[in-house]
C-alpha cells in the first residue's frame, strides 16, 4: 500500500500538469505511454514466443502520436496504412526468425490497439471551444474539460464496477477471462460512468441531455471492453500485470486500458454529436 501511496504522489501531480498545459508537453507525455505501452506489449508476447518488431512497431507508434499532438488527425490513417506495409517488409527482412504471419499481424495490432488509441488522448484534448471555469482550478479549455469527462467516466467505470461487485457480485460476468468480475458489478460500472458524464457533460458543460446521456452509455461499454481485451491477453500471456512502469499499480497497459477503449469512441462521438 505504501508503494502504491508513492507512486500516486509523483505521478498525479505530473499528470495533472500535462493536462493543463497540453499542446507539445501532453503530446510528449502521452509519447512516453504510448512507446512504454508498445514495450510492454512486446514483452508480454515475447514471453509466449512471438516477436514484435520493433523498429517499424515503434517508429509507426511514435509517428501516430506525434501527428496528433501536432493536430494532424488527418494523417493517422495514412500512417497506419504506410506503417502496415512497412511491418510486413521489416518481416520480411527478419523472416529467417519464422513466424511470419503471427509477428507481422501482432506487429500491427501494436499500431492499431495502441499507437492510434494514444494518437486520440492528443485529439481530444486540443479540441476548441467555449472556454470553462472551475473552482480552484482556473479557465479551463473545452479540449480539457472534455478529457476530464471521458476521464473521470472511465474512472467512475472502474470504480463502482470494483465495489458494486464486491458489494453485490453474484454472478460471473467471463469467468474464462476476468475471474472475479460480475454482471452486477458491471452493471454499477455503467450506472455510474452515465451518472458521471451526465453530471460533467449536461450539468457542468451543458450540453443537451440526449446526446450526453449516449455518450455516457457508449463510455460504459466501450470503457469494460478495454479493461476485458487487455485481460485475456495477460491470460494468453500467462501473466498477471503488464508492467511495473507505476510501481504498486502495474504497467501502463494495467492503468490504461479501459481509456485505451473510451476515449477513441468518445472523441469521435463528441466530434461527430456534440460539437457544431
Amino acid at each position: 500500500m505504501g508503494q502504491r501511496i508513492r507512486t500516486a504522489i509523483v505521478a498525479i501531480p505530473i499528470a495533472l500538469c500535462l493536462i493543463k498545459l497540453g499542446g507539445l508537453p501532453f503530446a510528449l507525455g502521452v509519447l512516453l505511454l504510448g512507446l512504454v505501452g508498445f514495450r510492454e506489449f512486446q514483452d508480454m508476447l515475447t514471453k509466449d514466443g512471438i516477436q514484435v518488431y520493433r523498429a517499424m512497431g515503434m517508429a509507426g507508434t511514435c509517428l501516430l502520436i506525434l501527428a496528433a499532438g501536432a493536430g494532424h488527425g488527418d494523417w493517422l490513417l495514412p500512417l497506419v496504412t504506410l506503417f502496415s506495409l512497412l511491418v510486413m517488409l521489416e518481416g520480411l527482412y527478419c523472416y529467417a526468425q519464422g513466424h511470419f504471419p503471427e509477428n507481422t499481424g501482432l506487429t500491427c495490432m501494436a499500431l492499431v490497439y495502441l499507437g492510434l488509441p494514444f494518437a486520440h488522448f492528443s485529439l481530444l484534448r486540443e479540441l476548441t471551444g467555449p472556454v470553462h471555469t472551475l473552482p480552484l482550478w482556473g479557465p479551463m479549455s473545452l479540449g480539457e474539460a472534455l478529457l476530464w469527462t471521458v476521464m473521470f467516466a472511465t474512472w467512475a467505470s472502474d470504480t463502482f464496477a470494483y465495489f458494486g461487485g464486491r458489494a453485490f457480485g453474484r454472478t460471473k460476468l467471463l469467468p474464462r477471462v476476468s475471474p472475479k468480475k460480475t454482471r452486477e458489478g458491471a452493471l454499477c460500472g455503467f450506472i455510474g460512468c452515465v451518472l458521471t458524464v451526465w453530471l460533467l457533460g449536461n450539468v457542468w458543460l451543458g450540453y443537451p441531455l440526449l446526446p450526453v446521456l449516449l455518450l455516457g452509455i457508449g463510455i460504459g461499454i466501450f470503457a469494460p471492453l478495454g479493461d476485458l481485451v487487455e485481460s485475456i491477453l495477460k491470460r494468453s500471456c500467462d501473466i498477471k500485470d503488464s508492467g511495473n512502469f507505476f510501481p504498486g499499480h502495474g504497467g501502463v497497459l494495467d492503468r490504461c486500458d479501459s481509456l485505451i477503449f473510451s476515449v477513441p469512441f468518445a472523441y469521435y462521438f463528441i466530434t461527430l454529436f456534440l460539437l457544431p
